[in-house]
């Protein structure tokens, strides 16, 4: 009877461990897709050009509501740009690229 207990046990931590991991992903893709979504936005309302994400990196929300997205502006496709994402807030914190962009931010 114990040992049913335990094995019964043990398929429910599995079980619960799987759909927590399964939806953590689900809720990661969100977050990366809005982050996506919202710096294209503000770059083109900013900076009046068009940004293409290349990578991301998620800051886990124990440490801070971060996402770091990196891509480069269309047109100069070897110079990267860097955004830092506010994900609880929803909204760019920060831009960071070469000195020419950056100084022709729209007010």
């Amino acid at each position: 009877m114990v040992k049913k207990v335990v094995l019964v046990l043990a398929l429910v931590i599995v079980a619960l461990w799987l759909v927590n991991r399964y939806t953590s992903s689900i809720e990661k893709k969100e977050m990366v897709e809005t982050a996506t979504i919202l710096s294209q936005e503000y770059i083109k309302k900013y900076y009046n050009s068009e940004f293409i994400v290349t990578d991301y990196d998620i800051i886990h929300p124990s440490i801070n509501s971060t996402i770091f997205l990196t891509g480069y502006i269309t047109g100069h496709e070897d110079v990267p740009i860097y955004i830092t994402y506010d994900y609880k807030r929803k909204e760019v914190r920060n831009v960071v690229g070469p000195s020419w962009f950056i100084e022709g931010r729209n007010q």
